[in-house]
């Protein structure tokens, strides 16, 4: 009797082990998510605000929500994300009304400072590439469809630029055991390209470069 009781308790002690054990198996193993969220992207003052200003337009809003999708792949210590995102703002002046369209594709690269069952810290690099349009008009401007010449047809302008950024970056994971997480983003991003504005459908003479304009970026994504 004392021998069965010996063996039945090795056998719960076995099973116990290789549970233990295929759990860790599980933690270990890097998890893959497709994300979405918001971002904000709070700007330096833009150059080209000056020429807007001096014109009496409406300037670029420092402030920009950023729609995004992407995914994330999730290791023992380090994740990384790729995120891509659209925004959309718009201010005016008068009757003069601007509109600033752009996206925006980010890549973070982060060491898991923290990786617990409930809740996460990372922190690494971002790489941005945020390409965008400018498009001034008048508000009460029309277009005749029975004269469609461009020369009859004007009132707008439309500029754009582009810019590669690089800076530090943290990640903080919320709920990281539930089906669905949070996690919350912060950094701040280097511009290190010029950003000259220029046009597809005119040469711009006096351009002006946003080399140096750099921004906070905050967002939340659901995983």
């Amino acid at each position: 009797m004392k021998k069965l009781n010996v063996l039945i308790a090795l056998f719960f002690v076995s099973c116990s082990f290789a549970q233990e054990k295929e759990a860790v198996t599980v933690t270990e193993k890097s998890k893959f998510y497709f994300t979405y969220g918001l971002n904000a992207q709070v700007q330096d003052d833009l150059n080209i605000n000056t020429k807007l200003e001096d014109a009496g337009l409406p300037t670029i809003k420092s402030f920009t929500p950023e729609l995004f999708i992407g995914m994330t792949v999730f290791g023992k210590k380090y994740s990384g994300d790729l995120d891509f995102g659209f925004l959309n703002s718009k201010n005016e002046e008068g009757s003069n009304e601007n509109r600033y369209i752009g996206f925006t594709t980010r890549l973070r690269v982060h060491y898991n400072v923290i990786n617990k069952t409930k809740v996460a810290f990372t922190s690494g690099l971002n790489l941005s590439y945020s390409t965008g349009e400018l498009i001034v008009y008048t508000k009460n401007n029309s277009i005749d469809l029975n004269d469609l010449n461009p020369i009859n047809n004007v009132g707008n302008l439309s500029v754009k630029n582009s810019m590669f950024y690089v800076g530090p970056s943290a990640s903080l994971y919320l709920f990281n055991d539930k089906s669905t997480k949070i996690r919350v983003n912060v950094g701040y991003e280097f511009a290190f390209t010029n950003g000259k504005w220029k046009s597809d459908y005119a040469d711009v003479d006096n351009t002006v470069k946003e080399q140096g304009n750099n921004r906070f970026v905050f967002g939340l994504t659901i995983l």
